[in-house]
C-alpha cells in the first residue's frame, strides 16, 4: 500500500507549511479537496495568539 493510500489522499499534493502564509483554513481547504494540509509552526511562539 502507498503513502497515498494509507493518508486516504485523492490527489498527491502536499502542501507546503509556509511561515507567515499558510493558515489553518488553507490546511483545512486543502485537506478538503483530497491532497494533504500543512500547518507553519516555525515562525510561531509558545504563547499562540493570546501571548
Amino acid at each position: 500500500m502507498s503513502l497515498i493510500e494509507q493518508l486516504g489522499l485523492t490527489a498527491p499534493i502536499v502542501q507546503a507549511p509556509m511561515a507567515g502564509v499558510s493558515t489553518p483554513a488553507m490546511a483545512a481547504a486543502v485537506s478538503n479537496a483530497g491532497a494533504l494540509g500543512s500547518i507553519a509552526v516555525g515562525a510561531t511562539d509558545a504563547g499562540g495568539p493570546a501571548g
